[in-house]
């Protein structure tokens, strides 16, 4: 649908971060506990950190000191990965994203969230 495509195109970095609690798919996370900070930069960026835990997704504006992983992205580039439109290999790979902490948490995360193309 045409009409999705040009909400989802309008949307910001800030605006999927803080949707993360809807796209997330507990049965594919299972009893995961993780804790994930995201540094945005560029327009419309910010710092978040996004809490997995008992089965449910919470996204808090800010900084937390007890990150399992940290993601370093542009905005732009966030937006990309998003959608689909950049794989997170491709993107690890290519210096798009900086990861640190444990990184297999990441790519385990990766599957528990629904990607809107």
């Amino acid at each position: 649908d045409q009409g999705e495509d040009r909400r989802l195109s309008t949307k910001t970095a800030r605006q999927l971060i803080e949707e993360m609690p809807e796209t997330f798919r507990p049965e594919r996370a299972g009893r995961a506990t993780a804790v994930v900070q995201f540094h945005i930069s560029g327009h419309d960026g910010g710092d978040w950190y996004v809490t997995i835990k008992d089965r449910s997704c919470t996204v808090t504006e800010g900084v937390t000191g007890s990150a399992d992983a940290t993601i370093r992205v542009d905005a732009a580039d966030y937006l990309a990965l998003s959608s689909g439109k950049l794989s997170s290999t491709k993107a690890f790979m290519s210096g798009k994203v900086k990861a640190t902490g444990n990184v297999a948490l990441l790519q385990r995360m990766d599957r528990w969230f629904v990607r809107r193309p």
